[in-house]
């Protein structure tokens, strides 16, 4: 070989120990970088410092660890949960602060208690800071927590959900020869279906129907008793009002006995009530009442209205997070939590009306319970809740119907309907001209 062509060679191969050496360099300068990028995510992603939540809720301490404290805990090692047991009432709280409490997070406190302790906080500014999802709640339940605000802020997020069915004795039924009731019937149809059920039998007076929260048909119409604004009172203008005392009086005419209405001992005890609309928790409640052999189904909807039941507005329990916190990030993940598919499924096995629209989360409605596995407990998701007025108005909580003595007490169970609407009307102005004079 040439020496030529021997110094070319090595020429060659002295360019490529010189790549192989700047590669290596490369490679060895980047490891560093790739570290410390390793290292900075770690710290990102890791926990945050710990924080300690103060939790305001009237639960007792075994059903506060079970329900709250724990699966908390465990979701989030860094968040330690501090129970103070007590109500969300005006007294209690004023109890609370003048011992120089700060809780973040308060348990179903009303709109009049917010305002009055400055607790009202929109939970909007934290979901647009997290960017957090709210499509996997019942839109209507967010709607319902927003009506309670002038302003429709989100001041709590839904933790459960009242809801009420219609019981019935199937026993009963069968001893008239009637079919069971439906999930698809109206108010006119029940009330139909109770008259073939009501009556003597074997020496035993029987009632077609009865309600335990009488107000609940009227919870399925999307109206205010009241002006919003002026206090003014609406039930004599609305003819949803005057529909509502109709069913009250016919469910009245089910039953001429003189025994009195809105019995629930006639369904569980006496065994003489075939259909008895209730807090859907009874079925936990009568689970031990030997012999009463009785299923559920969804609440009957108006003629000619939305096929839907009650609103939410009338039984949902919210968390709410106080101004005043110094950790509502935290608090916002603690709460947001309780509405996740994993805690809804736990809630809903044990009987919690559920804040999901996840059929994997209403699938599981009291599953934990083997007395309902017999039970139709899916009928109570047939139909989806009503809607509520857009601004709930702070003063129908002065007008009560009082239908209990529409039709027990004799003084006005002979006061045609719109007479009973003129003097609820009269006594819920009186009573809202008060409050009003109060503030």
């Amino acid at each position: 070989m040439s020496i030529k062509i021997k110094k070319f060679l090595m020429m060659c191969l002295l360019f490529l120990l010189v790549i192989v050496a700047f590669g290596c360099a490369n490679d060895t300068n980047t490891e560093p970088n790739d570290e410390d990028n390793t290292a900075g995510d770690e710290v990102e992603e890791g926990e945050p410092d710990p924080v300690t939540l103060q939790v305001v809720v009237g639960w007792d301490e075994e059903m506060f660890n079970d329900r709250f404290k724990d699966p908390i805990e465990e979701a989030f090692p860094w968040i330690t949960i501090e129970h103070i047991q007590s109500g969300s009432g005006r007294e209690e709280l004023e109890e609370l602060f003048a011992k120089d409490l700060n809780p973040d997070i308060i348990f179903q406190i009303s709109p009049d208690n917010m305002e009055y302790f400055g607790l009202d906080y929109d939970l909007d500014e934290l979901i647009e800071k997290h960017g957090y999802d709210v499509s996997h709640i019942n839109p209507v339940y967010l709607d319902a927590i927003r009506a309670k605000d002038p302003e429709r802020r989100l001041l709590g997020m839904p933790y459960e959900i009242v809801n009420w069915v219609l019981f019935y004795n199937k026993d009963i039924f069968d001893t008239f020869g009637v079919d069971y009731p439906t999930e698809d019937m109206t108010w006119n149809e029940a009330i139909d279906l109770a008259s073939k059920v009501s009556g003597e039998r074997n020496g035993v007076h029987y009632r077609g129907l009865d309600l335990g929260p009488a107000h609940v048909p009227f919870a399925q119409f999307s109206v205010n008793r009241t002006d919003p604004e002026t206090g003014e009172v609406l039930i004599q203008e609305e003819e949803e009002f005057a529909r509502y005392l109709d069913l009250i009086q016919d469910i009245g005419a089910l039953d001429n006995s003189g025994e009195p209405f809105f019995d629930p001992a006639k369904f569980t005890d006496e065994r003489s009530t075939a259909m008895f609309v209730e807090f859907v928790q009874a079925v936990d409640w009568w689970s031990e009442a030997e012999g009463l052999n009785y299923d559920v189904t969804a609440l009957p909807t108006w003629e000619g209205g939305p096929k839907v039941t009650h609103r939410p507005d009338f039984g949902i329990l919210p968390w709410n997070i106080s101004p005043l916190s110094e950790n509502k990030d935290a608090a916002f993940k603690v709460i947001t939590y309780f509405t996740e598919t994993e805690y809804q499924t736990f809630a809903a096995r044990i009987g919690l009306g559920p804040t999901s629209v996840e059929d994997e989360v209403l699938e599981q409605f009291f599953q934990d319970y083997e007395s309902t596995h017999d039970k139709n407990m899916q009928s109570i998701f047939t139909h989806p809740p009503a809607s509520p007025p857009e601004h709930i108005s702070r003063w129908d909580d002065y007008v009560d119907f009082n239908v209990h003595r529409w039709l027990n007490d004799e003084e006005y169970m002979n006061i045609d309907r719109n007479e009973y609407l003129r003097l609820v009307a009269e006594e819920s102005a009186a009573k809202i001209q008060e409050a009003m004079g109060a503030e």
